[in-house]
């Protein structure tokens, strides 16, 4: 799978995400969310704005070893959306390879607590789950959108 963008975005696909990444010339998105996943309303919102080009799955948690198995072969360019942490951390169990995690929108609630940029919000509990998965040599970012100064954590 070639991953040009694996990112954390409370929003998964929107306009953001196709015009503010249109540089990584990604032709594929993989969505990881069991609401929309599992929801035919929220899939046909969620495609309303994607190019003709680009070709986009999506997968509940529980499916995520198939979807290892069937995107290995995906050789397009490819964004990985999750909605957490929690999901972001799945998916490198699951044995994708990446480099880096892109934290996109994760607002502020009664649990994060920690800004790290102005529309990302951690919890103590993300925190350490971010700084796991950077002990497995995967960068940590934050970056609204391509153009951006990305912030890097860890």
């Amino acid at each position: 799978m070639n991953i040009v963008l694996f990112r954390i975005d409370e929003r998964f696909i929107h306009g953001q995400i196709i015009q503010g990444w249109k540089g990584l010339e990604y032709q594929h998105i993989v969505v990881i969310s069991d609401r929309i996943a599992g929801n035919d309303l929220e899939r046909r919102l969620q495609l309303s704005g994607v190019p003709d080009n680009v070709t986009v799955c999506f997968y509940k948690r529980q499916e995520m070893p198939d979807m290892a198995r069937e995107q290995a072969k995906n050789t397009r360019r490819s964004i990985i959306l999750v909605g957490s942490v929690e999901d972001a951390l799945l998916v490198i169990q699951t044995g994708i390879r990446v480099n880096k995690l892109n934290l996109g929108v994760m607002s502020r609630n009664s649990s994060r607590t920690c800004v790290v940029s102005n529309a990302v919000y951690v919890s103590p509990e993300e925190m350490e789950s971010l700084k796991q998965i950077a002990k497995m040599g995967i960068e940590v970012e934050a970056q609204g959108v391509e153009r951006d100064t990305a912030v890097r954590l860890f």
